[in-house]
């Protein structure tokens, strides 16, 4: 039989002995969460000319070379740190496609050897998604001005692409949970457009029906940091464009007044005259100031003009002098005066601020003259700052941090259930199915393949290795998240499945990186809000506190009907708008008549009252259940024997098609030491069909609901 192996389309030179073996694999029943892919034991490739140049000579120990991503990893680009791609056929037809790994050089009496070993695409796609964060993905077409008009427009943009600001409640924004300071709201993305950024950024594409539902387009992640702020060079640009008589003849000095501003970390108060810093942090500043006047002093002694640029201390009511001029005004004279600042540098903490004062030593009119007044500053590095109405959002920096890209893809993966695996053809397209969706009902008889003179092995349930199987959402320590779990002992979301299976007292549980989001309504308030606040007792009362929480994951919905109310620019301030709709998020589809659930399962408690809806289709009950109830039916079995394969068994290879064996219907799960040089009997896993279907039970998710609003009570 003729065997080729190719990396990077070119072919290797093989020994006429090669011998390998292949594993096929698609679910590991004893670690469910896990999805395994194909790979090979040690490939031993012999040191020839052809294979020296493909390996790039790297057998030299002296060897060194430039590499680029851009260039097939083969030849003098060939880097052992990357994966190559990776074609084996045999007899022509192909067995296997993936990606080679050189594992090592051996040199023995003048001989040359390359251990190699093949794996599956999947490989490849969790190599390059390992190293990168969520904040790696570019988002900054989606830039934009944060202001009222753009957050109540994003109830209606397209669900899965975009930016959508939900209505959370985290904390110390509302006086009634009614009205809501605009601070309350911060922009999120679609779970759906982080996936198609990470496939697209780690060079490959996916197919998935469920990504394409509406369901799962409608899916965020939201802010999740304390308040929403973002790194950026602290600025000021303020000019005073009219006339303007600072100091008149029966006052002593005045504060400059600018009528235009342009402010970054910075807010100006009533009058104009002071800048703040609201920085949380330090900032170290370079000022600059250019303006200029005249004096008028009718009569009498000498007049003197002070322009001092000054840092307010507001937190001990003092004030510092940065720099200082002096001009000299005669009796009876009109002098011009103009005073420049240039480069001076100082700090300022959260609420310090800077003015321009202007005095005089004597009677007389001081006038700042149209157009001469302009006062700069600028932080010498980026800080953290609060974002005002107006700033530019730059989205980038608001995507959770320090998110690994595979764990959050592979919470996906466990939140759904999800098969992912590789297609037959295409090197860098990934198929992702749900379990209940993934079984084509396609056959094959495998009876006459079985090698009967060789073990067969029945275990029954399935290597059920535990009792009790946790389904969870991550801890998180916010007050409603922690309230929940100290009354009923798991954290929100979450659900327990017990397997009654009598033999194993063990736990085993597996974990999404998000937390769950409980939703809270009040009483004669008819919006309900996914909360994330703590409380803290201040002088007896407990008082609502933003804080820093766990990524968490919330589907989105525009509900209309509700009560007006008012989007206020600063908690119980003024009104930027009002409307009688609002851009919900929550765990349930619907806050009002929900016909699904983001949870794993029902919660114990809901702290709203929900007047109609169903609780059970769930996470769990549509994407675990079935698959739970199949390994732990008391008529479920594994089949593990030794099966005959040729490689156009391997090349028609489907994990979705099902297995017939002396008339029973079985999954394929793995397949072990296939002998690519000479196929003959390997070992395969199959699990007994328990139900064959369950697309009644999914398409539950996928149904549009009709709206419906009711009162809610904490």
């Amino acid at each position: 039989m003729t065997t080729e192996i190719w990396i990077e389309n070119k072919k290797l030179d093989v020994s006429e002995d090669i011998s390998t073996l292949l594993n096929f694999s698609i679910d590991d029943v004893a670690n469910f969460a896990d999805r395994s892919t194909s790979w090979s034991k040690t490939i031993v490739l012999p040191g020839t000319a052809t294979n020296n140049k493909l390996f790039g000579h790297i057998f030299e120990i002296g060897h060194a070379n430039s590499y680029d991503p851009e260039l097939p990893n083969v030849e003098y680009n060939f880097n052992a740190a990357k994966s190559a791609d990776c074609l084996i056929f045999q007899d022509n037809l192909q067995t296997f496609k993936g990606v080679l790994r050189l594992l090592e050089i051996i040199s023995e009496d003048g001989n040359l050897e390359y251990e190699c070993q093949a794996i599956g695409e999947l490989a490849g796609l969790n190599v390059a998604l390992s190293s990168g964060l969520l904040e790696d993905l570019d988002f900054s077409a989606y830039d934009h001005v944060y202001n009222h008009t753009n957050i109540v427009a994003s109830w209606d943009n397209t669900p899965g692409t975009g930016y959508y600001y939900p209505l959370i409640d985290y904390g110390n924004y509302s006086d009634d949970k009614h009205n809501w300071d605009i601070k309350t709201f911060r922009p999120a993305l679609y779970v759906k457009e982080y996936i198609d950024k990470i496939f697209d950024a780690a060079g490959y594409r996916y197919s998935s029906a469920l990504f394409d539902t509406a369901r799962f387009k409608s899916l965020i992640i939201p802010h999740n940091q304390k308040t929403l702020q973002q790194l950026s060079n602290v600025s000021l640009l303020a000019t005073r464009v009219n006339d303007y008589q600072v100091v008149g003849s029966s006052t002593n000095f005045g504060l400059l007044r600018f009528e235009t501003t342009a402010l970054n970390g910075f807010s100006q108060n009533t009058n104009k005259s002071i800048f703040r810093s609201t920085s949380p942090e330090t900032v170290s500043i370079s000022i600059n100031l250019n303006v200029s006047g005249t004096c008028y002093k009718a009569g009498g002694s000498t007049s003197a003009v002070v322009v001092t640029l000054q840092k307010e201390i507001f937190a001990t009511s003092t004030s510092v002098v940065l720099a200082t001029k002096v001009f000299n005004a005669q009796p009876n004279q009109n002098i011009a005066w103009s005073a420049v600042f240039e480069n001076i540098e100082t700090t300022l903490e959260e609420i310090d601020g800077i003015t321009i004062r202007i005095e005089k030593s004597a009677a007389a009119s001081i006038t700042v003259n149209a157009n001469t007044a302009t006062l700069t500053a600028a932080s010498t590095s980026s800080v953290l700052v609060p974002i005002q109405v107006g700033y530019t959002i730059e989205v980038n920096q608001q995507i959770p941090k320090n998110i690994r890209q595979i764990d959050f893809l592979m919470s996906i993966v466990r939140l759904n259930n999800l098969y992912v695996y590789e297609d037959k053809f295409d090197s860098r397209l990934i198929h992702i199915t749900p379990f209940v969706d993934f079984y084509s009902g396609e056959v094959v008889d495998w009876t006459y393949k079985l090698n009967r003179k060789k073990p067969v092995k029945v275990k029954p349930m399935s290597q059920l290795n535990a009792k009790v199987y946790e389904f969870k959402y991550k801890p998180d320590n916010d007050y409603y998240n922690e309230l929940y779990k100290k009354r009923y002992g798991q954290d929100y979301g979450s659900y327990v499945y017990d397997s009654e299976y009598e033999f194993a007292s063990a736990k085993k549980s597996f974990e999404v990186i998000f937390s769950g989001t409980p939703l809270v309504g009040y009483l004669n308030k008819d919006k309900i809000y996914s909360t994330i606040f703590k409380r803290v007792s201040v002088d007896g009362d407990n008082k609502e506190e933003q804080t820093d929480s766990n990524i968490r994951v919330l589907q989105t919905k525009k509900v209309t009907g509700v009560s007006s109310w008012v989007i206020q620019a600063t908690k119980g301030g003024s009104t930027l708008t009002s409307t009688t709709s609002y851009g919900y998020a929550g765990h349930l589809n619907d806050p009002d008549i929900p016909s699904n659930d983001l949870n794993f399962g029902a919660p114990e408690e809901l702290f709203f009252t929900l007047a109609t809806g169903d609780l059970s289709v769930n996470q769990f009950n549509v994407y675990w259940s079935p698959y739970m109830a199949e390994i732990a039916d008391k008529d479920s079995k594994l089949l593990t024997a030794h099966f005959y394969l040729t490689p156009k068994d391997i090349n028609e290879l489907d994990f979705s098609t099902y297995i017939v064996v002396d008339g029973n219907l079985f999954r394929l799960n793995t397949i072990k030491d296939y002998n690519m040089s000479e196929p003959g009997d390997c070992q395969v896993e199959l699990l007994k069909v328990i139900n064959g279907s369950y697309t009644s039970e999914t398409s539950l998710l996928y149904v549009d609901e009709d709206y419906y609003e009711a009162d809610y009570v904490e």
